[in-house]
């Protein structure tokens, strides 16, 4: 298999940017999008495999809820761009997956269970807790059956990417090569031509400002805004509302709920033996194979002794069938059905699961200790009154709005009734805002025309969690066209830049066309007023010259004997500079100590890595055939 992924990583015609593929999406990839209905349209189709509408809308939401969690603002989402985001997304996936059927690879259903259990997010001091587990694959978007198997695929590509690394190694001659390129040292120079430097001297007269002023009236207006008045009704002003009442009663009721909830997710020790079935054994076989041996078993022989010899689970065979301890929802259902009605110390009949038939017993139950009563009164009142007052506001929120409409012409009638301070801003604009105006959706709300034109209150608006916003506007500043004086100083600035960018432009081409026919650099430079930055023996990373320079520089090709390589850089602020090399000197191997040497040849390795496995990706892809219904926006 690795010749073979040797040889797809040797095809031509690939410009490989050296960058890491995103694909190993734990947490917010490999949905289940190929178990929708037989309805479900294909919006995409990747060498015949449809990627359908649910799917991706399930994976929109998970792309959205990935921006939320990156810290992106709901209201600065687009919708269009998160969903073809989620396409590629979706389509990059199957293809992997594609990939890695192709290449036989698959991850051992032990293996993907111990993975859950291990997961430090699923853990609690530790130790794997079922709730969590199910309240995390709730908050993604995941069934427990769809996240075990999206972590499958994900740990069959993972083995995608550790045989590609196996695969991969430097020779001696590989890594003192890459040495000598790495730490090669070039003498280079580079003339700067700065807009600053070619704006000396630009004189702007009063009619060219004039005439810009005329013909840019609509870029030169101010900004429309309003001052706005507005009440805000949040869910954590009620947690004291005389209307909550939490009695002991409800208090001894909700412990009892979670105690009960506790000891349902009791973990189980449990150990397996797997035979699969297909091509060279049927299902009779396997079952009266695995009937056979729970005979041995039950006639003396060593359960482990078993499972190491006939267990076709290589994670756990080598275990001696050894599962580990974990709570409920982590395997197969039909697994866990059979695990859960097992005493401790019993073997199941042979059970049929996706995997194939399993012989199971039940190793022990690790019994969940719960804190008493005393000890979480105060969280479980905390919690009761949170729920109340979240309960609360949703009516109140209701009465707001009723409130706000019947009441359109003010805000007084609204803070009165429900005992809230009416609040001002003043700046407004259709792009920003403070207070709750921050917020995109409340700000279109206000200019609306209802709202900035017949003076109505807006509806109520919820935005965050659980709060709330009436507003209205108290004064509508309309956009003018700002004063000729006010914006003078801007105008004349941007035309001498202009006229700036445009001698700099000119004189650039000419000087960097005579350095490379050869004429004085010291002439060329003298001509234009400028100097010349000379380095020797800069490395590739030196910080002396700007990295533009720098990256062009060690881009040129190598000097003939006495000549010089010449090339250009684009700097920062609209400037170029002329870049020339006169030597190159390879690096010294001999003065590297073993422990640089090694970090290099890890370095080159893992360059290596990366564009092998581009370029396997490339390659697949170059042959795929894929189509959309949705097209990717740009």
């Amino acid at each position: 298999m690795l010749q073979r992924l040797r040889d797809q990583t040797q095809s031509t015609g690939f410009k490989i940017i050296v960058a890491v593929l995103v694909f190993a999406l734990a947490f917010f990839g490999f949905g289940a999008f190929n178990v929708f209905a037989p309805g479900d349209p294909a919006v995409a189709s990747v060498n015949g495999d449809d990627i359908t509408q649910g799917a991706l809308l399930q994976e929109t939401e998970r792309e959205k809820r990935f921006l939320l969690m990156e810290g992106s603002e709901s209201a600065d989402l687009d919708p269009l761009q998160v969903q073809s985001r989620a396409l590629e997304r979706l389509v990059t996936r199957t293809l992997l997956e594609q990939i890695v059927e192709d290449l036989d690879l698959a991850a051992a259903p032990s293996r993907v269970n111990a993975a859950v259990v291990a997961d430090p997010g699923f853990q609690i001091d530790g130790q794997f807790n079922s709730d969590l587990y199910r309240r995390g694959l709730s908050a993604m978007g995941f069934t427990p059956t769809d996240y075990m198997a999206a972590l499958a695929k994900q740990m069959s590509s993972d083995q995608l990417r550790l045989a590609i690394s196996d695969s991969v190694f430097a020779t001696d001659w590989e890594t003192r090569s890459f040495a000598r390129l790495m730490d090669q040292k070039r003498d280079l120079a580079w003339l700067p031509f700065t807009v600053t430097h070619f704006g000396e001297g630009v004189a702007v007269d009063a009619a060219q400002v004039e005439t810009y002023y005329e013909e840019h009236r609509t870029e030169l207006m101010t900004e429309e805004t309003v001052d706005a008045a507005y009440v805000e009704l949040a869910w954590d002003q009620m947690l004291d509302d005389p209307a909550i009442e939490v009695t002991e009663a409800d208090l001894e009721r909700e412990h009892a709920a979670d105690k009960a909830a506790a000891e349902a997710n009791e973990q189980r020790r449990s150990s397996h033996i797997l035979l699969r079935f297909g091509d060279e054994r049927t299902e009779a076989q396997a079952i009266a194979l695995l009937e056979d041996i729970s005979g041995r078993i039950a006639a003396g022989e060593s359960f482990a002794e078993l499972a190491q010899t006939y267990s076709e689970d290589p994670g756990s065979a080598q275990l001696g069938g050894d599962l580990g301890a974990v709570g409920q929802g982590i395997f197969d259902p039909d697994f866990e059905a059979a695990l859960w009605a097992l005493e401790v110390g019993e073997l199941s009949v042979p059970v049929k699961s996706a995997f194939g038939y399993h012989l199971i017993r039940l190793d022990g139950i690790e019994a969940v200790e719960f804190p008493a009563f005393s000890e979480r009164r105060a969280i479980l009142e905390e919690r009761l009154r949170r729920a109340a007052a979240e309960a609360l506001f949703t009516e109140r929120m209701r009465e707001l709005d009723s409130l706000a409409f019947e009441n359109n012409d003010s805000l007084t009638a609204v803070a009165e009734a429900l005992g809230l301070e009416v609040q001002r801003v003043e700046g407004i604009s259709r792009t920003i805002g403070d207070a709750v105006f921050a917020n995109a959706d409340i700000r279109e709300a206000l200019f609306a025309a209802d709202v900035l034109l017949d003076g109505n209150n807006t509806a109520a608006l919820e935005y965050g969690a659980n709060r709330a916003v009436v507003a209205r506007v108290d004064e509508h500043h309309a956009s003018v066209l700002k004063a000729l004086d006010e914006v003078r100083p801007q105008i004349e600035a941007l035309l001498v830049e202009r006229t700036a960018q445009a001698r700099l432009a000119e004189a650039f081409d000419a000087a960097l066309a005579r350095v490379r026919a050869g004429d004085g650099v010291a002439a060329v430079a003298d001509e234009h007023g400028l100097a010349w930055q000379t380095l020797e023996a800069a490395g590739r990373t030196d910080p002396r010259p700007p990295p533009e320079v720098a990256e062009a520089a060690f881009a040129l090709s190598r000097p003939e004997a006495g000549g010089k390589s010449v090339g250009a850089a684009a700097l920062g602020a609209g400037g170029k500079a002329i870049v020339t090399v006169t030597r190159v000197v390879e690096g010294d191997v001999s003065a590297l100590a073993d422990s640089e040497l090694d970090g290099l040849r890890e370095l080159f390795v893992t360059r290596s890595e990366t564009l092998d496995y581009e370029a396997l990706y490339q390659g697949y892809l170059a042959d795929a055939d894929i189509s959309r219904r949705i097209a990717p926006s740009d």
